[in-house]
């Protein structure tokens, strides 16, 4: 692309070749009408005049404005000869750039080599300042160079094929060969501009001027700019449509996969383990080919080029029936043609452990939660003594000083490490590409943490018209859980007890009471979870990952080009847990022999895919088609077999053979599954004078995924567009640069369940067999009319562009009609089954997104800048139908007995619906909680058909704020994102305030805010009530939230000429920080089962 612009530069500036002493006479052949100008005069003035008489410009450096010219004869002459006879004798020299713009600058003087004068510009053919121009391979203080206000460069060269390499803050690097050439013009392409002009799919690329579809589209620079950790988080702090489910129990593990939804929830959830994935996911297409969430997640993020989101049917209906959760496409940088670059990516980053959310008693306040709930008060009195002599033991530890942080335990600042080598170069027909990642992150809890290590190897070759491209990708993976468990076995030990003895040694039991509220002679105990990190513990996962993504491109014609792809991926898995005999997991064994466990799971998969496309695209004057037709066949096989073994005596016979038997109760355990499709689609565009635009696509997928009835599916997307920037009443009003209205209506599919689920599906009888042979029983009907979960996807969207595009905006309204929702119907008793899987159910989405962009300030001659976009999104789901077998899963559902709010799913509610029973408060006089039946009465009773619709999960707005600053070579990011209009259960005041365990450390607000006697006010029941509460909307509460998502500083050290001279083409230093703060209207614990982090990250980026 940067040849093509080259060359169109050369032919409109009318720059095939400059001149370095002199101007042809056929360019220069104006002449000067006589005039009278002194005989001694500066350079300015002489200039300036001749510009008065003619329709020459000239451009200079202010240094050789005062140097004085003498002028002798008649002036009366080409300015060919002037310019010769003023300027050459006084140590000048003059270039033309086209017919009516000459440059006049010093003459440079070399004892060696040459002289090359430059002119560099954008796109839009402005100069750009500041440009460093560097003779590649060459160090030295002579060797660079940076262009002047008018965007001209002088640089003395030697050899025989030198290569000038240009680079500049927002625009794509470039190299050229210079040759023999005394003078050169380069055009630099914006990174900005080359994404939002072209929209890539997985599959072809389109313009974007003529596209209908709805997308966003993020270069590496905007990805890194609000994180760097990995480009999942990235992309949901810039997409709002693409979000991350709030997880409060996971907090910042390093080895949880975000549960992502892209545009609302299309599937319900996992009900009985039907589904391979998440029923939600976005399908994920590398470089071409579909890959796994796990996969995306470990990727390198400085490998990254461009992420592009497709959101709507005319943009992701050519993937068929794999695209109704929307489709997450991620370009990686290609080799570019030179000689060696080298580029390094370093970053350390501390992962800060969060643990503001907690507010927990300390030691003295929870002896005295203690008392108040009546855990020290028997009517027995031998009873009583043993617990007032506990009582005693406890309050002496409290007064001696104990108050033991049992949060702060378990948890650690990690320290992580990122290391990232790219070498690429080649030349016109060969271009090589080598990445190497290594990536250490250090877990907030101690021992958890997971490391990445691969690389990947990229060959390009292209001969005359064929073009070929090879993609070897290794990757290892290892992720280490915490041996101490889960974070909230920490969160419930009392803060009286310590975990070491009085000899300083670690205790395996921590604490123990002579029975639960004094209702027992039996002690209770209360082991210490540290224990469990100190006797050799094991939990891991790891797998390792190959893939190998070949592709052919021939280009037939200008217009017409074919595309062969073909890619192979092998992955093994392993997963390691082994708990020894002392592990408190067994402390209530009575059996030696079942102490210690070792579970053990193994996997590997195979995944095939190839496909041909074909590209024509044809401009007829005013007409512009383009037309694409692909077909590909998939074949994707796993199996996994797992097991567990008990009985490990010593805490080093930590291998699976060493176990003396299976778990009671278990066996070995296996699945395996194989999913072949086959497809194929067309896709065209048809353009009217860029005005007018129509997109259609339409696809055919078999797959043996589904019933006999229903192995192909059909899938089809149309839009229409109207440019009405190019229309003369727009035109006129001077205003837009920009102004697209365009709409898309189409069906897309989606097929994340298990292989087996249409067809009869048998097991083994395994404990016993009749002649030496295994018999066989039913465990699934067939269904052969079980097919593809359907979508519907209307989209209207507006792009504008205000004031020379310093303003832009897209907003797009959706509505989603997912049918067929993958569901049980019950059958009767008599039929053997209770169920059977069909598609029935329907979900509506609809939903606003924009974002605006907003240029604040810019320089062009220093870089400077300072930008704003704020984005903003809401989004609406409605169950508009289910099955028998879920009005079925309600009333199980309710039968239940929980205090934590259940799912139910209910025709005209939405799947986030929170249920719960209407509560008038806690009664003064009783300090019991009152009830509002259905029917309007009053009563003490908690009933779960009582149940409403008590608030809706999803908030009503949500998007980003982000600010973007550059101010000579500093850089300034930060970025906001906020959550309002939401609701949640409070479900930290249910267990640790209302329901907590008076035995366990509890919420500061047991012992403030619980109703003690008649006549209390409180939010709280009584505080000696051990009753569970169950769903109440006194618990119900609004969620909104601020987060400061990133923040970041950097500076760019190759503005030195010091870090120059040495050979650096880029250096920059930054830091940068994740997750900084939580401002929010709920107080409820985050990171239950892991911790919370802040992650603040040091970069270093160096290019050789």
């Amino acid at each position: 692309m940067h040849r093509i612009f080259a060359k169109k530069a050369l032919v409109q500036f009318a720059l095939a070749y400059f001149v370095s002493i002199g101007i042809p006479s056929d360019v220069l052949a104006s002449t000067l009408q006589s005039q009278t100008v002194g005989q001694r005069v500066t350079v300015e003035q002489l200039l300036k005049k001749i510009e008065q008489e003619t329709s020459y410009r000239f451009v200079y450096d202010k240094s050789i404005s005062d140097h004085i010219v003498v002028f002798n004869g008649d002036l009366s002459r080409s300015i060919q000869e002037v310019l010769t006879e003023t300027l050459t004798r006084e140590g000048l020299t003059f270039q033309s750039f086209g017919k009516n713009l000459i440059s006049v600058s010093a003459k440079r003087q070399s004892q060696q080599g040459r002289v090359v004068h430059g002119y560099v510009t954008d796109e839009d053919k402005k100069p750009l300042t500041g440009v460093s121009v560097q003779l590649k391979d060459v160090k030295g203080q002579d060797s660079n160079t940076v262009t002047d206000t008018q965007g001209f460069f002088t640089l003395v060269i030697e050899g025989d094929s030198p290569v000038l390499r240009f680079t500049y803050v927002g625009y794509e690097d470039y190299e050229v060969k210079i040759g023999d050439k005394s003078s050169i013009a380069i055009i630099l392409i914006s990174k900005a501009k080359d994404i939002e002009e072209v929209v890539v799919n997985g599959i072809f690329s389109r313009k974007k001027e003529s596209f209908t579809g709805a997308t966003s589209s993020f270069t590496q620079e905007e990805i890194l700019k609000v994180g760097n950790q990995n480009v999942i988080k990235s992309l949901s702090n810039l997409d709002p449509s693409f979000q991350l489910m709030p997880n409060f129990a996971a907090g910042s593990d390093p080895n949880q996969l975000p549960d992502i939804q892209l545009r609302g929830q299309t599937g319900l959830p996992d009900l009985s383990g039907e589904y391979r994935t998440n029923p939600n996911l976005p399908l994920f297409i590398l470089d071409g080919f579909e890959t796994t969430l796990q996969k995306v997640v470990d990727l390198d993020i400085y490998r990254v080029s461009r992420i592009t989101v497709l959101k709507d049917a005319a943009s992701k209906a050519i993937y068929g029936s794999r695209a109704a959760n929307g489709v997450v496409v991620i370009e990686t940088l290609k080799p570019k043609q030179g000689k060696l670059n080298i580029s390094y990516n370093n970053n350390i980053t501390l992962e800060a452990p969060d643990l503001s959310s907690y507010n927990l008693v300390n030691a003295r306040e929870k002896l005295e939660v203690e008392r108040l709930a009546g855990v020290y008060t028997a009517t027995d009195p031998i009873q009583q003594l043993r617990l007032s002599k506990t009582y005693n033991e406890n309050l002496h530890a409290v007064e001696r000083g104990v108050d033991t942080d049992w949060l702060a335990q378990p948890v650690q600042n990690g320290v992580g490490q990122r290391h990232s080598i790219r070498l690429d170069g080649g030349d016109d027909y060969f271009q090589y590409g080598v990445d190497l990642l290594y990536n250490k992150v250090t877990g907030a809890m101690k021992g958890s943490g997971r490391t990445v290590g691969g690389g990947a190897i990229t060959l390009s070759y292209r001969y005359k018209n064929f073009g070929f491209n090879n993609l070897l990708t290794i990757n290892q993976n290892k992720s280490t859980n915490s041996p101490y468990g889960e974070f909230s076995n920490f969160a419930k030990l009392n803060p009286y007890v310590t975990p070491f003895d009085n000899r300083g040694q670690l205790q395996k039991i921590a604490n123990s009471y002579p029975g639960e509220l004094g209702s027992s002679t039996e002690s209770i105990r209360v082991y210490n979870p540290l224990w469990n990190g100190q006797i050799g513990t094991k939990d891991f996962t790891q797998y390792t990952d190959i893939t190998n993504n070949f592709s052919v491109d021939w280009r037939v014609m200008q217009d017409l080009r074919v595309n062969g792809r073909f890619s192979i991926t092998k992955q093994t898995n392993e997963s390691d847990r082994f708990l020894p005999a002392d592990h408190t997991d067994f402390a209530n064994y009575t059996e030696a022999t079942r102490k210690g466990s070792y579970a053990k799971g193994n996997g590997k998969l195979l995944d095939l895919l190839g496909n041909i496309n074909v590209s024509y695209l044809k401009q007829l004057g005013r007409h512009y088609i383009t037309g694409n037709a692909g077909w590909d066949l998939s074949s994707n096989s796993n199996t996994n077999l797992g097991y567990i073994v008990e009985g490990f005596m010593n805490e080093n016979l930590n291998f699976p053979s060493l176990g003396l038997q299976y778990q009671e109760g278990s066996k070995l355990t296996g699945s395996e599954s194989l999913v072949r499709d086959m497809g194929g689609f067309v896709s065209a565009n048809y353009s009217f004078d860029d005005r007018f635009l129509a997109d259609f696509s339409y696809r055919l997928t078999a797959s043996s995924q589904f019933g006999a009835n229903e192995r192909v599916g059909k899938f089809w997307s149309t839009g229409l567009g109207w440019n009405l920037h190019k229309e003369d009443f727009v035109k006129k009003l001077d205003l837009f640069d920009e102004l697209k209205l365009r709409g898309s209506l189409g069906y897309t599919g989606s097929q994340n369940f298990n292989s087996f689920l249409s067809l009869t599906t048998f097991n083994y009888y395994q404990d016993n067999s009749y002649l030496v042979n295994n018999g066989a029983f039913v465990i699934a009907l067939a269904n052969p009319d079980l097919r593809w979960q359907r979508k519907k996807d209307l989209n209207i969207g507006l792009d504008v562009k205000l004031f020379q595009e310093r303003t832009s905006m897209t907003v797009d309204y959706y509505q989603s009609d997912t049918d067929g929702l993958l569901s049980d119907v019950s059958l009767p008793p008599s039929a053997g089954f209770n169920s059977y899987k069909a598609n029935l159910g329907k979900v509506k989405n609809t939903g606003l997104e924009a974002r605006v962009n907003q240029r604040i300030y810019r320089n062009v001659q220093n870089g400077n800048y300072l930008n704003m976009y704020v984005t903003f999104a809401n989004n609406k789901n409605t169950l508009v139908e289910i099955s028998n077998g879920l009005e079925t899963f309600n009333e199980k559902q309710d039968e239940g007995i929980s205090n934590i709010p259940v799912v139910r799913y209910v025709e005209g509610q939405s799947l986030n619906t929170i249920w719960a029973v209407q509560s008038l408060g806690i009664d003064p006089s009783t300090g019991r909680e009152l009830y509002l039946t259905k029917d309007g009465a009053q009563t003490y009773v908690w009933s779960a058909s009582d149940q409403i619709a008590a608030g809706n999960s999803l908030p009503k707005y949500y998007g980003n704020i982000g600010l973007d600053l550059r101010l000579q070579g500093w850089q300034f990011n930060v970025g906001l994102g906020y959550r309002f209009g939401g609701k949640m259960y409070n479900q930290t005041l249910v267990d640790k305030v209302e329901n907590a365990n008076v035995l366990q450390n509890v919420d500061r607000r047991v012992l403030l805010d619980r109703w003690r006697s008649p006549g209390d006010v409180t939010f709280f029941k009584d505080i000696a009530n051990t009753e569970q509460t169950q769903p109440t909307t006194r618990f119900v509460e609004k969620l909104n939230e601020l987060t400061m998502t990133s923040i970041g500083l950097s500076y760019e050290l190759d503005r030195l000429h010091s870090v120059r001279a040495i050979g650096l083409s880029r250096l920059r230093v930054g830091l940068n920080s994740n997750n900084v703060f939580v401002a929010s209207s709920m107080r409820i614990e985050r990171g239950t089962a892991y911790p919370f982090a802040r992650a603040y990250s040091f970069t270093l980026q160096a290019m050789f």
